[in-house]
Parts: C-alpha cells; sequence; structure tokens
C-alpha cells in the first residue's frame, strides 16, 4: 500500500527546495512591498456613503446595474488564500494543495485579465470613480464618502481609490498572469509550449504558481473599497433553495 503524503513545513524541506520556496515567497512580497508605496494615503476611522439622485433616470443604467451586480457577486465568492500547502511523498516534495491554487487563481481571471470584460478591475474602477466625481445629484448618481462624524471626505477617500487602482496595476504589471491563464490554465497558447513543458516537467512551475497565488490577497484588498461601494447599490444576494 503506498503511504499517504506528509505535510510539513517551509523549513522541514531539504535544500535546495527550501530556499527556492523562500525565495517565490520573498519575490511575492516584494511586489506587494512596492504596491504599498503607491498607496499611501490612510483612511481614519470607518468611512460610510450617501447615495443621492434626483436627476429622472435610473441609480445605475441597465449596464451600469449588471456590470455591479456581477462584480458583487464574483467578490463575495473569491478565493482568500494566505498560505501554501507543502508535502512530501516517497521522498520528493510537492505543493499539498495546487487544487485549490489553480481554483483560487482561475477565480480571479475576470477581474485581472481580461480588460474588456465588465468585471474588469478598470472598468469597476471606472464605474466607482465617476460616481463620486458627479457634481450634482441632479446630473445622476452622487456618492459622497463620509466619516465617522458624517463629514464630508470625499476628496480624501477618491485619492485613495485612485492609490489602490495604481496599486493593483503595478501588482499585476510585474506578473506573470498572461502566462499563467493563456499558457497553463485557461488556454494553450503555442507561444508558451516551449516554456510550459520545460517548467512543468522541472517542477519551476511550483515556484511560478507560489508567487502569483500568494499576491491574490493583495488582489482582494485593493479591490475591497470598491465593491463597499457597489455593494449597497448592486441589488440582492443569491437567494436561497
Amino acid at each position: 500500500m503506498a503511504s499517504e503524503p506528509k505535510t510539513m513545513k517551509i523549513d522541514d524541506l531539504r535544500e535546495p527546495e527550501r530556499s527556492r520556496v523562500k525565495k517565490a515567497i520573498d519575490e511575492a512580497a516584494q511586489i506587494s512591498q512596492y504596491a504599498t508605496t503607491l498607496a499611501p494615503t490612510r483612511l481614519k476611522g470607518s468611512v460610510s456613503f450617501r447615495y443621492e439622485i434626483s436627476a429622472p433616470i435610473p441609480e445605475l443604467n441597465p449596464f451600469e446595474r449588471a456590470q455591479s451586480v456581477c462584480f458583487v457577486a464574483k467578490y463575495d465568492n473569491l478565493p482568500n488564500p494566505t498560505n501554501i500547502g507543502l508535502a512530501e511523498y516517497q521522498g520528493r516534495y510537492y505543493l499539498a494543495n495546487m487544487n485549490y491554487m489553480r481554483h483560487a487563481l482561475n477565480e480571479y481571471r475576470p477581474i485581472i485579465q481580461n480588460e474588456s470584460d465588465s468585471v474588469h478591475y478598470s472598468q469597476i474602477h471606472h464605474l466607482c470613480y465617476s460616481k463620486l466625481l458627479t457634481e450634482s445629484h441632479t446630473l445622476g448618481l452622487k456618492i459622497t464618502a463620509l466619516d465617522e462624524s458624517d463629514s464630508d471626505i470625499t476628496e480624501t477617500f477618491t485619492a485613495v481609490l485612485g492609490e489602490h487602482n495604481r496599486a493593483l496595476k503595478a501588482i499585476i504589471k510585474a506578473c506573470e498572469f498572461d502566462y499563467i491563464y493563456n499558457g497553463i490554465l485557461q488556454h494553450s497558447d503555442h507561444s508558451y509550449t516551449k516554456r510550459f513543458w520545460d517548467e512543468y516537467s522541472s517542477g519551476r512551475l511550483n515556484y511560478v504558481f507560489i508567487r502569483h497565488f500568494l499576491l491574490l490577497e493583495d488582489i482582494r484588498r485593493y479591490l475591497s473599497w470598491h465593491y463597499a461601494i457597489l455593494n449597497v447599490i448592486s441589488g440582492p444576494k443569491l437567494g436561497p433553495l
């Protein structure tokens, strides 16, 4: 009977695997830290939103309504990965949660990969940003950000939203999600075949997955305020059975 894989911690790995895993984690951390420098503005205390409209139009047009509903539903179910799983089997090391890592990366694809998708982060940012910049509720939906004392902090909040968008863009630019999605997970782009074959058979692909998987938490966090804005007006949640 074959033995079961033995789960383990990074420091339990032998060299050179231990150093390689730590290097992949450090590379993800460096990208994360750089993104943080692009979002220096901090909000103090809780933030709420006031939604106003007196124009003879819906608060959201049909496209915006569908866009917000789809984004909120997608965000509600995004995996929030923080750890990688490691296991030893017959003297070799493997990622114990590779199936979950693949699932998590796939779930983020519409938000970070396809710019024409209505839930892509750039389109969601434009939707939220435009409503915060609406000058008057007589022109359309005007969203005002308020602090704990109900003071208007829209200017500061808008700056924070812009910084989060830049940080998110920097993370994606520093990564290889095109290779992940178009060369491995979703498609088999022949321009990536040679690299994929080499990294798959050698095991180097594991480290590519580690780097990208660990950055998903940051991506989700930088979209949290966009979610907070749209969650109120998107419509009903998924109903029960």
